[in-house]
């Protein structure tokens, strides 16, 4: 090509590495055609992308008319549009195979082209290009898939069902290309489907699986022949069902019986991408294929731990296969290369997508934000991966670009090496090469990270832990496993030893499969080491061995306990101390996962950490499946119920914060149940509504609770002591919806569907019990009442004893109208309703009434909540005093738990301030005593001398507030 001197084309020669200038003019030479002129702007960009590749320069030769016609390719990026307006071209176009495939070809190399010198001049994320080419292919199978079917009609004609309706080809765009991740010349990797049995209506007809086949292979030709034009992609069908050996299409039915009878793990990775490419089936079609075939699949509805040990099996066949055929410099399957953090990221999806929806995206660059955090992965660890994966795809498309090839490997010819380096914005190879190093390392670290953290990592013998597997698998009776047991360290071997063996004889080790016999055998000599430090060893077995015959059917659990000693030892402490904490794990084998979260151990948690996870928990959910946002929001609640008790009994939660922590657990769960409850109605009937001088106003509706969440002292096993108001009254108090009701029967609805919410047995169980006896009148009274109603009630009806129970009230859910309402009739009652002329007497005798009634002592036994000097006194003491003086000292009021009630009383003048403080001290006392009999599943009974002391306090301070 002639140029003048100082032309800028030979400017833009001259600004190229010297290795390129002249095998990049020779290039340019072959462009000259009549001596058509390049616009200056496009001129740069141009000559790197003749410098960089062959592939595109004879693309430009061969269209060179719509290079020159299109000056925009840099700045304007290719559009969905245009593939769908070409697709519509091609297949309105009614031409013959052969040209279809030329024009499909052509614009294929044209779009490619566009890509790429986009990709040339762009930045380094190569996300355009990856879901560019993917979009392509999309677009290439779609009208293949029409031109294919239109050619055959008039032979064959349609496959139509028995009932006559029309069964379409399904086609499942599998690995890169389901995840909208295409190389620059990568294959495609499909499976052909079709949802159920039929025959084609034409003059020749063939069954649904004959006809479909030639379908298929109508479609692979048009797409992967070799022509004088190329080809558009290569395409590959061999993961459908047994590969090769299968039949090329497959319908619905076969594909579910191979996945349930023949998946294995390695497929369960492919399937986390697949999603339906070309012509879209009906929606009912691909919701069965996609929800009720693939996903079950690939998500287990547990933590599916066991998905390391295929991780690790797949990584050692793909490193002997990198050994063989030396494979180091492969930037996809290397050390270090795509391949790997592809496993990285799909290994976390496969563990937790079963539970956690937002996991389940099929791209990778928007799966690894969802995997921060929560048993995931650290927020730098995941910057740092997806920059490695950045910079390996954009290398790899680079390294096919030079020549449209489906290679991987770093090229040997020096000039292809300037070329990456040019284009990936290097001076030379041997930067590009340390940057690529760098990113390498990373990948491999956090790999290894994964897939072998602490395996094997369990501090057993090597030599005991050969015996116990000995033991274990030739089914030896007690007497052979005490010296085993005895020479690991433990205490109690002959315990140990007869429940190791009655285990091994249960109906659930009996039943097991291959995978459990395999986990549990690698399981025991770990189980062995973790009791060595356990001071009681044969109750934490008892209750471990509990779990353990729980989860046998989902093995993954125990492989989570293979793949984490930690989260052995923490589990073993725990079943030790806490027979709740075991029983929990028990029923909620995914409270395994929690063990894993070091958060645990400290539990810094707030009401808005609560909200917050509340949130994302559901928000993945249609708002609409109140069944499965119910379900989300017990898993929610069981994790953090968990969570709290794990710290309490690591001694890392004050009593008091315990009880706060439980309280807002319990808030953020009535919050939200009301809210799905409120929709569901909302939706059927509209909002609850009233007319009062002429204007519609929208009634509210709010929640009290009373009792110990009133008082902000919940413990684990505590009901919600619940009151319901509603503020509507005036005229038309109907809801305003297609099916209207009266607010009253709305209302009535509305609590009786969050009780139903509340109450009902789940996959993750009850969520609270509700107790709603103390609204007005009882069980007797209405289940919701008006804010008027509920204000005479205080006025005319209320006793003593609700007086009583009204101090440890407050508004918790709802309308912030009616909690100020609600507040202001609290207020006023306990400063103008109680009737302190009996007040003493009303006092004394309901606490006599309770002691006899509920007490459980006896002379060597001490009742916590209702002995003599106990809880329920200091809490009788406290409500009696506030009442007393809540007309004179109205200060008193204002807080509803006993501890700053007390510290009111103080400040007020109503009790010494010693007495107050040691009152305050041994409720928290008797408090943390409680919690932690509570996490032991142990009734509120101590022996008689354990807080004698305190008791004569609390009686001291009894006779000197009740004294004549």
């Amino acid at each position: 090509m002639e140029a003048r001197v100082n032309s800028p084309l030979e400017k833009q020669l001259a600004a190229l590495p010297e290795p390129l200038i002249a095998p990049t003019g020779r290039r340019l030479e072959r462009l000259r055609d009549g001596g058509a002129a390049i616009d200056d702007a496009a001129l740069a960009p141009f000559v790197r992308l003749v410098a960089f590749s062959e592939f595109a320069a004879r693309t430009l030769v061969r269209e060179r008319d719509w290079f020159l016609a299109r000056p925009d390719l840099v700045t304007t990026p290719p559009s969905r549009a245009d593939l769908d307006r070409f697709v519509a071209e091609v297949v309105g176009s009614d031409e013959p195979e052969e040209a279809v495939q030329a024009r499909l070809r052509r614009f294929r190399n044209r779009f490619l082209v566009h890509l790429l010198m986009r990709e040339l001049e762009a930045s380094p994320d190569p996300a355009e290009t990856l879901a560019g080419l993917s979009a392509l292919a999309e677009a290439m199978l779609d009208a293949a898939a029409q031109v294919a079917a239109a050619t055959r009609e008039p032979r064959f004609g349609r496959v139509l069902s028995g009932t006559g309706e029309p069964v379409p080809l399904v086609i499942l765009g599998m690995g890169k290309l389901g995840g909208h991740e295409l190389n620059f010349s990568s294959d495609i990797d499909v499976i052909f489907l079709y949802p159920q049995d039929g025959e084609t209506d034409g003059p020749r007809r063939l069954s649904a699986p004959e006809y479909f086949a030639r379908l298929s292979q109508g479609i692979v030709r048009l797409l992967d022949e070799v022509t004088s034009d190329g080809f558009v992609f290569r395409v590959d069908t061999r993961l459908r069902p047994f590969g090769d050996s299968g039949p090329p299409v497959t319908s619905f039915a076969a594909l579910e019986s191979y996945l349930l009878q023949h998946g294995r793990g390695w497929e369960r990775y492919a399937y986390v991408k697949a999603r339906i490419v070309g012509p879209p089936p009906p929606p009912a079609v691909a919701g069965e294929l996609v929800d009720e075939l693939i996903r079950p699949f690939v998500y287990r509805g547990y933590l599916d731990y066991g998905i390391f040990e295929s991780l690790r099996e797949m990584h050692a066949l793909i490193a002997a296969e990198v050994t063989r055929r030396e494979l180091k410099d492969n930037v996809k399957l290397g050390p270090g290369g795509i391949r790997e953090i592809e496993f990285i990221v799909q290994s976390l999806q496969l563990v937790r997508g079963g539970g956690r929806p937002e996991l389940t995206v099929r791209n990778l660059q928007k799966a690894v934000p969802a995997l921060v955090g929560r048993g995931g992965l650290d927020a730098d660890d995941a910057r740092t991966l997806l920059a490695a994966y950045r910079f390996l795809r954009r290398l790899e498309n680079f390294i096919q670009a030079l020549d449209d090839r489906q290679v991987h490997e770093l090229p040997d010819d020096p000039t292809d090496r300037q070329r990456l380096a040019l284009a990936m914005g290097y001076d030379d190879w041997a930067g590009l090469v340390a940057e690529l190093d760098r990113h390498r390392a990373t990948v491999s670290r956090q790999f290894d990270a994964i897939a072998f953290r602490d395996a094997d990592g369990h501090d057993a013998d090597s030599g005991i832990a050969a015996r116990v597997e000995t033991l274990w698998q030739e089914r030896r009776d007690a007497d052979a496993w005490v010296p085993v047991l005895e020479s690991a360290g433990i205490e109690q071997a002959a315990a140990v030893a007869a429940a190791l063996t009655a285990f091994a004889r249960s109906t659930a080790v009996e039943r097991m499969d291959t995978d459990s016999r395999r986990r549990i055998r690698a399981f025991l000599p770990r189980l062995v080491s973790a009791l060595a430090d356990s001071a009681t060893p044969d109750v934490a077995l008892a209750r471990l061995l509990a779990i353990v015959e729980q989860v046998l059917r989902r093995s993954a659990y125990i492989a989570l306990l293979n793949e984490n000693a930690g989260a052995l030892r923490h589990l073993v402490a725990l079943c030790e101390k806490s027979a709740y904490l075991a029983e929990q794990v028990a029923r909620h084998p995914m409270l395994l996962d929690e063990l894993l979260d070091p958060r645990i151990y400290t539990m810094r948690i707030s009401r808005g950490d609560f909200e917050a996870e509340a949130g994302e928990r559901l928000g993945s959910v249609d708002e609409a499946d109140s069944e499965q946002l119910i379900e989300r929001l017990g898993q929610f609640q069981r994790a953090n119920l968990f969570r709290i008790a794990v710290a309490d009994f690591n001694g890392t939660l004050p009593i008091m914060r315990v009880s706060d922590c439980l309280t807002d657990l319990a808030e953020t769960v009535l919050g939200q149940a009301l809210t799905i409850a409120w929709q569901d109605l909302v939706r059927r009937h509209g909002p609850p509504e009233y007319l009062e001088d002429g204007t519609r106003y929208r009634a509210g509706f709010g929640i009290l609770a009373y009792g110990k969440f009133g008082g902000m002292e919940l413990s684990y096993a505590s009901d919600l002591d619940l009151v319901f108001l509603h503020d509507s009254h005036g005229d038309k108090q109907v809801t305003a919806g297609p099916k209207p009701l009266e607010n009253a029967v709305f209302f009535t609805r509305l609590v009786r569907r969050l009780v139903h919410f509340l109450t009902t047995q789940t996959g993750s169980g009850m969520l609270y019990e509700v107790d709603t006896r103390l609204r007005p009148d009882g069980r007797s009274g209405v289940l919701v009442t008006s804010v008027e109603a509920f204000e005479k009630y205080q006025d005319d009806n209320a006793w003593t004893w609700e007086h009583q129970a009204l101090l440890r009230a407050r508004p918790v859910a709802g309308s912030a109208r009616i909690g100020r309402e609600f507040e202001r009739i609290r207020a006023e009652t306990l400063v103008s309703r109680v009737r302190r002329d009996s007040l003493k007497e009303d006092v004394v005798a309901m606490r006599r009434r309770m002691r006899d009634n509920l007490d459980k002592g006896s002379a060597g036994r001490f009742d916590l909540k209702q002995g003599p000097g106990g809880i329920a006194d200091i809490e009788f003491i406290v409500q009696y005093l506030v009442l007393a003086n809540a007309a004179r000292r109205r200060a008193v009021i204002h807080y509803p738990d006993n501890i700053r009630q007390l510290g009111v009383l103080a400040a007020a003048g109503c009790l010494a301030e010693t007495e107050a403080t040691g009152l305050q001290e041994i409720y928290r006392r008797y408090r943390q005593r409680l919690h932690h009999l509570s996490l032991d599943e142990k009734p509120p009974l101590v022996d008689a001398d354990e807080f004698a002391a305190e008791r004569r306090s609390v009686r001291d301070s009894w006779d000197r507030a009740f004294a004549a």
